[in-house]
């Protein structure tokens, strides 16, 4: 006996995938051509010709609940490839980054991030907070800020404790909505994309990771295998970014108050293995962001990079820059640009953080998380090595 099965398109959802920039998504005649070229396509859920006539139908729940989204790397292949010009890596990045908004807690913020017009405003927010730190711990004495020559004493403008207790008090409050999003995720994939018995959360989790930090799978794409260079140099130059910071605040906060002879103070002390890690991840940061800047900007460049695609991108080129700027005035002893350039950075660094599950940051969060699922129920089998 047939069965007859009723579509309701989510009109508005379709609508939202074009202006996110999926706006070629209607060319596509289902040829395949995208899933035979992909080298990352999984040989039992191939992706990515079911999630184009998916996001054509406007089946927003099921495409939402699909691992396969996540399993795509933009690499291009298909989007270079594609006979109609439907583009469908742009069509995934669009479904990813409406993503980002629709499992958002709350709400607004996921819509915000994704909206050019709001940047000044979500700016404005850490800087008026840091600017708070700043006049709050200068007692008055603001001469130091605007002297020519002289040591830079970053702790003086912005007092560690002050500035700890902003990241950790943040984060916990953003980690804790980013986690509210997540287990939505969570919940959706295992609605719309049941799997086969397979490993268990633990050694599938221990993959995803080990899948991640190696970034094996940039390896496989064909048009875009630059990416490898320049996002595994970006992704780890901010890891030993964060690895430095994370150091610098146990050894001068915490050991030196116990008396540790272990000094951090001084910028020019390079054999000091935390500021040779910091002054390593800032450059590769530098180094792995200018490359993808480049690639992507040049002519021959398959694709077109999105609104949130360029936020990110930027946004953390632009930390590692104002970084290394900050530890290169420390040296040449230039306060009143040092305190300055310092503070811009420390103002993009939350912007970042605070607003990491609304941003294409989210995507480590949501990536790792259907990583996890794909493989704990055995569905992320790669048809190509």
């Amino acid at each position: 006996m047939s069965t007859t099965t009723v579509m309701k398109p989510d009109l508005e959802f379709i609508r939202d995938l074009k202006k996110a920039g999926g706006d070629t998504l209607k060319k596509c005649y289902q040829c395949a051509t995208c899933s035979v070229v992909c080298n990352l396509s999984s040989k039992d859920h191939p992706f990515p010709r079911k999630q184009m006539v998916m996001s054509q139908w406007g089946m927003k729940d099921q495409l939402l609940g699909d691992p396969s989204i996540w399993m795509c790397h933009q690499c291009m292949d298909c989007t270079k490839n594609c006979p109609r010009d439907a583009k469908p890596g742009e069509v995934l990045g669009a479904v990813r980054a409406y993503a980002f908004q629709h499992f958002a807690f709350p709400a607004f913020m996921g819509k915000a991030l994704a909206n050019r017009n709001s940047l000044p405003v979500l700016l404005l927010i850490p800087a008026m907070v840091l600017l708070g730190v700043l006049l709050g711990g200068s007692s008055g004495d603001w001469g130091y800020l605007f002297q020519f020559t002289g040591e830079v004493e970053l702790a003086r403008a912005f007092p560690h404790g002050a500035l700890e207790m902003l990241f950790i008090g943040g984060n916990l409050l953003i980690f804790a909505f980013a986690a509210v999003g997540l287990m939505r995720f969570w919940k959706g994939l295992k609605a719309f994309t049941p799997g086969k018995s397979g490993p268990g959360f633990i050694p599938a989790f221990i993959a995803a990771i080990t899948e991640l930090l190696t970034h094996k799978k940039f390896n496989d794409c064909e048009e875009t295998k630059h990416r490898y260079l320049g996002h595994t140099l970006m992704f780890w130059g901010f890891i030993g970014a964060m690895a430095t910071a994370g150091f610098a605040v146990f050894f001068t906060i915490i050991l030196e108050s116990m008396g540790s002879p272990f000094y951090l103070h001084s910028p020019i002390d390079l054999p000091n293995p935390i500021k040779i890690l910091g002054v390593v991840s800032g450059i590769a940061m530098i180094w792995g962001g200018w490359i993808l800047i480049q690639k992507r900007k040049s002519e021959d460049a398959p694709g077109v990079s999105s609104y949130s695609d360029w936020q990110f991108l930027y946004m953390i080129w632009f930390v590692g820059l104002t970084g290394m700027l900050t530890y290169i005035l420390r040296l040449a002893g230039i306060p009143i640009v040092g305190y300055a350039v310092y503070y811009v950075h420390l103002v993009l660094v939350f912007f970042l953080l605070w607003y990491a599950p609304y941003s294409k940051f989210g995507h480590m969060f949501y990536r790792t998380l259907a990583l996890i699922y794909a493989k704990s129920v055995a569905i992320d089998n790669p048809r190509k090595k």
